[in-house]
């Protein structure tokens, strides 16, 4: 309940902070859950998930975003789904019709539907923040959050052991996506932070 609070909460809060804040918890949060589910810290498996959800999801990718948004002087607002009556309540709709997929998903209560619960919230919210943002920073917030649903549902769907270079190379392709967004973000802003050439011979109002 504490990870959908994290992931809900943003949605209602108009700050790029408190959506990068939650995409930190949402990382830490994942982590616990996964070590709950494998509390056997001398398999070589569980520190790689471990590294890839709190280091690069929980630590990297916040930091590098909050680095190069405090560089841009952007300001505090910035609203992650339309601030009206209808966007919030598609939202909290969404999170009801995951609760209500996930019982006919795992028709056993218990902490794997609860995990399917969450996850799906996780990617219908996701994909409202991508349906309702024009902003690069808003389309990086929303697949970064597609992504921690994505692993939140690795754990509820059951874990499955995988080769070590296959570990290794799912967090190098988050920490790969993660940089290329950190560039594509850097780009847009250098690029509108351009003033348009004008020349000497231009009438002038």
């Amino acid at each position: 309940m504490g990870l959908l609070g994290v992931m809900v909460v943003p949605l209602f809060v108009a700050t790029w902070r408190s959506s990068l804040f939650g995409l930190s918890c949402q990382g830490f949060l994942i982590a616990w859950a996964a070590y709950r589910l494998s509390p056997e810290l001398h398999s070589v498996e569980t520190w790689l998930t471990l590294v890839d959800l709190v280091v690069v999801r929980g630590i990297a990718a916040p930091l590098l975003l909050y680095r190069l948004l405090l560089s841009q002087n952007r300001a505090a607002r910035h609203d992650i789904i339309a601030p009206n009556l209808l966007s919030w309540t598609v939202a909290l709709g969404l999170v009801l019709a995951a609760f209500n997929l996930s019982a006919a998903l795992v028709p056993v209560d218990g902490d794997e539907r609860a995990l399917i619960s969450v996850a799906t919230a996780a990617v219908l919210l996701s994909f409202l923040v991508l349906a309702s943002q024009s902003t690069a920073f808003g389309q990086v917030v929303g697949a970064l959050r597609l992504e921690n649903g994505i692993a939140l549902f690795e754990l509820g769907g059951g874990r499955h052991h995988g080769t070590l270079v296959t570990h290794i190379g799912q967090i190098a392709i988050v920490a790969g996506t993660l940089g290329l967004y950190v560039w594509l973000l850097r780009g847009f802003s250098e690029s509108t932070s351009i003033p348009p050439a004008t020349t000497q011979d231009e009438p002038t109002l």
